[in-house]
């Protein structure tokens, strides 16, 4: 009996490394960097310090090559905490652009989807241009989903990732992460902003 379990234990692990290797591998297929030509960045906030400074790289290195023509942060809004974590990162995109006039920052979404809802209410097909989101290929995936579950008729979004690392267990979490992220946002709405709030804090008890 213990063989069998211990056996069955080692299946599921060589499964799941398996499904994140795929999962990753295929994500990584998103990025459209070398699409790109004008548009307006979106990059998304991430507790992450090293992450952050790299999704921030890949948006300063894009606008200062032409291939944006405007950055904006979402994300990041912690009321519990008293922080604007977008309004941090585009700070860092600012100075390390030298062109604090084409970067912003939505300081109020709090997650992928509060950034993507009031990103699609506020952005028409009709733009010139083109959306650019900026994060980790595995992220952007998800984030393209849920900016076309939007009702209405948006700009088109395409995906610039950074390079970012290959240390194997950053990409088991950030699989797993993303694993969750994509059952909350399949959960009824109202579901998920009782998570959301108990997680990242309820804007309107702070």
């Amino acid at each position: 009996m213990i063989r069998r379990i211990r056996t069955l234990l080692i299946w599921l692990v060589l499964v799941d490394l398996a499904a994140t290797l795929l999962f990753w591998g295929v994500t990584r297929l998103s990025d459209q960097t070398g699409k790109l030509a004008g548009g307006r960045g979106i990059i998304f906030y991430t507790d992450n310090v090293s992450d952050a400074s790299a999704r921030v790289d890949k948006g300063v290195a894009l606008l200062k090559a032409g291939k944006l023509d405007q950055l904006k942060v979402v994300g990041g809004h912690r009321p519990q905490e008293g922080r604007l974590g977008s309004q941090e990162m585009a700070l860092l995109a600012a100075r390390r652009s030298g062109q604090a006039a084409k970067v912003s920052a939505d300081v109020e979404s709090r997650d992928t989807i509060s950034g993507l809802e009031s990103l699609a209410n506020t952005t028409s097909a009709s733009e010139s241009g083109k959306i650019v989101f900026i994060s980790n290929c595995m992220h952007v995936l998800r984030a393209k989903a849920v900016y076309a579950s939007h009702p209405g008729k948006q700009a088109k979004a395409l995906a610039a990732c950074p390079n970012g690392g290959y240390n194997p267990l950053d990409i088991w979490r950030r699989a797993h992460y993303e694993a969750g992220a994509w059952a909350l946002f399949l959960m009824p709405e109202s579901w998920r902003d009782a998570i959301i709030d108990r997680l990242r804090g309820d804007e309107d008890s702070a």
